[in-house]
């Protein structure tokens, strides 16, 4: 399978266009109308999401700005009756969320005002596609929120011998002030604490 081409628009019209790779091989890309409507000018680069139909008689290269559209496109052209004409009129017409719309909601009507969608097909099409198509596009999962930065004052806690646990406690709600600041703030807490008769000072101190 073609996933994509990437290169300079050469020409286009309403159906198709010609995409000029780097190596000066020109692709036929057939796309919908909508497709054609938001290209960019010749002479621009472009990049389209391709799905490759052979034929007996011939190979055809239809083409899309998005993966999206081109999953919509390929659940088109799963249906019996459904070829890649028909599955580009319906794109040229109604965008990806339309046609799941339509779909879900057994909207067959809604998609007969697509050149070559009888009702006969449109309620074909909301047949087999319901359970095909998808509520929308996969949703990308975010990145991983980064870790916190090191703390330079439970650094220094730690290397005095305090635990992490301690050392925790002490920063906490600690104001942001410069680190030396900060870190005699924790000491004191700490010094506190140990006059409390904190169980942990005492260990530290060569307690049991």
């Amino acid at each position: 399978m073609i996933h994509y081409v990437r290169g300079t628009v050469a020409a286009r019209d309403a159906s198709r266009v010609v995409v000029e790779t780097a190596g000066g091989l020109g692709l036929e890309v057939w796309v919908p109308a909508s497709t054609s409507a938001r290209l960019p000018e010749p002479g621009r680069p472009v990049k389209l999401y391709t799905h490759l139909a052979i034929r007996e008689d011939s190979w055809q290269l239809a083409g899309f700005l998005t993966m999206d559209e081109r999953d919509v496109f390929l659940a088109l052209l799963g249906v019996n009756g459904v070829g890649l004409k028909v599955s580009l009129a319906v794109l040229g017409q109604i965008k990806p969320d339309g046609v799941r719309a339509a779909v879900a909601g057994g909207d067959w009507k809604g998609l007969t005002r697509v050149s070559g969608v009888g009702p006969k097909l449109a309620q074909r099409l909301v047949v087999e596609l319901r359970g095909v198509l998808a509520e929308g596009p996969a949703e990308v999962p975010r990145a991983a929120s980064p870790p916190p930065p090191p703390d330079e004052v439970v650094d220094g806690l730690l290397a005095l011998g305090y635990t992490g646990a301690e050392a925790a406690w002490a920063v906490e709600g600690v104001p942001p002030e410069p680190v030396a600041v900060r870190l005699r703030e924790a000491l004191r807490r700490l010094d506190s604490r140990k006059g409390m008769g904190g169980a942990d000072a005492d260990r530290r101190d060569g307690g049991p």
